[in-house]
């Protein structure tokens, strides 16, 4: 099932935040972009720094994590047509952990424990997403997203269209993220920490709306 374009450029609204957040506030790492996760702990491992190599490792572990948790719970959902449930309960673990993290930063939680919880986060999400969108979108990482844009406008086009506008879109909401999480953290950290679950509640409440709205209109066609 197609995830409305609002709920998409909210969840990555949302990962350019956590990104931000985690690289500024965690201690130089990322939790939802895991190649430059996994690039940043081979410069750790390479200059032996072992409190990094800690760090990306967490993020990386946490991050697969999520990825099964999210596959197992969107699977759940698989047998039936239109059926939302479980990438519903992902959205809903992810948007948990986000407040959990806000929550765990202000009683000082040790930066392992926040780093852990938001790469789960990120990997749910992104399960979520490579379920409602296939391969070809991602809200967590622009590479993917960029080279279906370039396969989009240069390239032959896919057989299932798509357009540049949410691909576009994606890569402007993930910058914009990562800018009112960085602006936000210089003013109080708290309020930093909640632009990404607000992000995530307004995409997943959207997205909630969009498909009893599709659900009336087939019933209504019957």
């Amino acid at each position: 099932m197609r995830m409305a374009r609002i709920s998409v450029l909210g969840l990555a609204l949302a990962a350019g935040a956590v990104d931000a957040l985690s690289y500024l506030a965690f201690g130089e790492v990322f939790t939802a972009n895991m190649t430059g996760n996994v690039v940043l702990l081979g410069l750790a491992l390479g200059d032996g720094r072992t409190e990094h190599v800690i760090k990306s490792g967490v993020a990386f572990a946490g991050f697969c994590a999520g990825l099964a948790a999210g596959f197992v719970l969107v699977g759940r959902g698989a047998g039936r047509a239109g059926t939302v449930r479980g990438p519903a309960v992902a959205l809903g673990v992810e948007l948990v952990l986000l407040v959990g993290i806000a929550v765990g930063w202000m009683a000082r939680v040790p930066r392992p424990g926040l780093i852990a919880g938001a790469a789960v986060a990120m990997g749910l999400q992104s399960a979520v997403t490579r379920w409602a969108g296939g391969s070809g979108l991602s809200t967590t990482y622009v590479t993917g997203t960029v080279t279906g844009l370039a396969g989009q406008v240069i390239g032959p086009r896919s057989r299932d269209g798509g357009g540049v506008a949410r691909p576009v879109g994606v890569v402007l909401a993930l910058v914009t993220g990562a800018v009112l999480a960085a602006v936000a953290l210089r003013v109080h950290g708290f309020v930093a920490m909640l632009i990404a679950p607000v992000a995530v509640a307004v995409a997943a409440g959207w997205w909630g709306v969009s498909v009893r709205r599709g659900g009336r209109g087939a019933r209504s066609e019957a």
